[in-house]
């Protein structure tokens, strides 16, 4: 039973990774315009929410872009991280190297797909940046795990 439920973890985590790999070149795909748009529209949606809680912030285009990269980036590094430890749930950070090169090479084809897209062009200072999601994501994602066993050792220890 508790194989088959690993399996099941494993698989959804898997799922759940492509997928997220799958919407960031996605975005990638984009025409310079469409990608504008997206922008635009994230960015009215991002100041209105900001006006609404009392936070005055010059948000622009530049910094809602960047900021998609670094949030996009940060997810696939958790989801990266959590296919790790759905291989070894004790020691997920064995598996530091594959994790890292994973991200970075998701990160160099990102920028790269971009270069194929109509007016859109593959940054080196974008791969840095979304590299540095993917080591946010891992340390994220470990320090979660090392917390989430920290309790559970807790709990056992008083049953």
């Amino acid at each position: 039973m508790e194989k088959c439920a690993s399996i099941r973890f494993r698989v959804i985590i898997f799922i759940l990774t492509a997928a997220a790999i799958g919407f960031v070149f996605s975005r990638s795909v984009m025409t310079a315009d469409e990608s504008s748009m997206e922008s635009a529209g994230m960015l009215e949606f991002l100041s209105g929410l900001l006006k609404a809680v009392g936070i005055s912030a010059e948000l622009t285009d530049h910094i809602i872009r960047k900021l998609a990269h670094f949030t996009e980036f940060t997810v696939v590094g958790m989801l990266l991280t959590s296919c790790a430890y759905s291989f070894d749930r004790l020691r997920p950070h064995r598996y530091w190297a594959t994790v890292l090169f994973a991200g970075l090479s998701t990160a160099v084809a990102d920028e790269t797909i971009q270069l194929f897209s109509d007016g859109r062009s593959g940054q080196i200072t974008d791969v840095l940046l979304d590299f540095s999601g993917v080591l946010t994501g891992t340390a994220l994602m470990l320090a979660i795990f090392a917390i989430y066993r920290q309790i559970k050792k807790r709990k056992n220890q008083h049953e």
